[in-house]
């Protein structure tokens, strides 16, 4: 049984900006003990809708047979991804995955740093470790892409000129967060790039978003941020045109009657929000967090580039 992409997207607690991109596609062919040849009673499914060759943040979903969550902090699972064109029997890479909360209401998902060596169809197995010490295994077959949208680690960032705020009228102008933190709108992502100076840019829309997590995330980054404020500029970026209509801000929709996305975002190439990139003082791309981060991974990428 397979979940649908729609159904991994919102697992994974990100939204789609304009028309819905595809999460990692599945293919249909078979390979021996891979389904659709086979079936497996836990099912691991790769909900980062950009997987490509190279370094990646590689969050995954566990489900059983009826779409149960199993995701769980006291169930450790180990990830083994196998270049299926190459050897379908013996994996390419492991990886020890750390169990990862989202929000109230969405199950934890595991996250993991993989790095694959190129594009093509992918085999990814699961072994959870039950409290009993007995194993549950379960694979799925997906694609990895030569390239993705989004700016590449080690990219350049696109110097695009987002909108700033100096007074809290003018930042409720831009902003539909309920408690922001003027820091995150002195700067646009121009400034910092011709300032030379790091800086973390979160695209995420609390009033708007199509899923429940990016409220959450713009405040795991503003948690993050004092510890790095005097080194590192913080931005962020409502991903949605958006207008004043009887004093709040409303979302511009377009003939399709959809949030219609800003200059940035189609720059940036985001397939979904919320998105997160820290960016190095060279303007480039050090690490990227699609959907919901979590506050040590986050911390860990401000370190390198505060440094």
């Amino acid at each position: 049984m397979l979940l649908s992409v729609a159904a991994a997207l919102v697992l994974a607690g990100c939204g789609s900006i304009g028309t819905p991109t595809v999460a990692p596609s599945v293919p249909t062919g078979g390979y021996p003990g891979w389904p659709p040849a086979q079936s497996y009673e836990l099912i691991p499914i790769p909900v980062s809708t950009e997987l490509t060759v190279g370094a990646n943040r590689l969050l995954v979903n566990l489900i059983d047979s009826a779409n149960e969550p199993l995701g769980s902090p006291d169930r450790p699972v180990e990830l083994r991804l196998y270049d299926l064109a190459a050897d379908p029997a013996a994996p390419a890479q492991s990886a020890a995955a750390t169990y990862m909360e989202t929000v109230a209401g969405l199950p934890g998902l595991y996250r993991a740093q993989v790095s694959f060596d190129r594009a093509g169809e992918w085999g990814l197995e699961a072994i959870a470790t039950e409290a009993d010490g007995t194993n549950r295994t379960g694979r799925m077959v997906f694609t990895v892409r030569q390239s993705g949208t989004t700016p590449a680690i080690a990219g350049q960032a696109p110097a695009s000129d987002t909108p700033t705020a100096a007074t809290a009228e003018e930042i409720a102008a831009i902003s539909t967060d309920d408690n922001p933190d003027p820091a995150f709108y002195v700067l646009s992502i121009a400034d910092a790039i011709a300032a030379e100076r790091p800086f973390v840019v979160i695209f995420a829309t609390p009033a708007f978003c199509t899923s429940a997590t990016c409220g959450p995330t713009l405040d795991l980054v503003k948690s993050v941020a004092p510890e790095f404020k005097a080194q590192v500029e913080f931005i962020h970026v409502e991903p949605y045109q958006l207008k004043m209509v009887d004093g709040h801000l409303q979302p511009e929709l377009s003939d399709q009657n959809l949030p219609i996305p800003v200059p940035a975002v189609n720059e940036w190439g985001l397939p979904t929000e919320p998105y997160v990139f820290v960016v190095d003082g060279d303007g480039r791309v050090s690490a990227k967090f699609e959907g919901i981060a979590a506050a040590d991974e986050l911390a860990a990428a401000l370190s390198e580039v505060a440094n």
